[in-house]
Formats: structure tokens, sequence, C-alpha cells
């Protein structure tokens, strides 16, 4: 019993630290589809981004051609975001979050197509 209530506040807990950080009033999420044909593409993409000035999370998947990105609105800003995937040689349409959440829904029921190099 004592376990079973152990557990409960752990998870209790950790739902209230995710609440707590989804409410950070200076931080936003942009979606954007893109135009990566494979695994290096991604790569590249996902490198580039990562050091992009208040970066938070960031999910890129070829096989969507989606890119998701958390970051700090104080330090970048969309725009900002989308001109750095151009500026790597990609396209960046922004996308909203349900059309993101379907393309990466669509594409997961696809399966991964085989990977090529350029």
């Amino acid at each position: 019993m004592k376990r079973i209530f152990f557990l409960m506040t752990i998870v209790a807990s950790l739902f209230g630290i995710k609440g707590a950080s989804a409410q950070n009033p200076n931080q936003s999420t942009s979606f954007y589809k893109s135009n990566m044909h494979c695994a290096s593409c991604e790569k590249s993409l996902f490198e580039h981004l990562r050091f992009e000035k208040g970066v938070k999370d960031l999910k890129v998947d070829h096989v969507s051609n989606t890119v998701k990105v958390v970051y700090d609105k104080r330090k970048n800003s969309e725009e900002s975001l989308a001109k750095s995937i151009v500026k790597k040689g990609y396209e960046a349409h922004r996308i909203t979050s349900e059309e993101y959440e379907r393309l990466t829904l669509e594409a997961g029921k696809k399966g991964s197509p085989e990977d090529h190099q350029h």
C-alpha cells in the first residue's frame, strides 16, 4: 500500500512539473512543413536548428517532413526560425499544431521509406 501511495505521489508531482513548464509565458512552439528527403537531411537540419538562440526542444522528422520547435520568444521568433530553415536549404511553411499532428500520424502509419544519401 505504501508503494502505491509513493508511486501515485511521484506521478502526481511529475504532472505538476509538466503543467508548470507548459504555462511558461515566454515559451512558444512553432510548426513547419519542410522538404527533407532522408535521414541525412533530418540530421543536418536538426544540428543546424539546435544551436539557434532560445531553442528549448526540437523535433525534426524527414518521414512526415515536419519540424517542431519550442523556443524562448524573448530570444527568437517564428519568422527568424523559418528563415534559418530556409537558409539551410529547406522549405519552411508554417502549419498549425493540428496539421502537424495529422502529418506525423499519417507518416507513422506509412512507415519509414528507405533512406538515401545525397
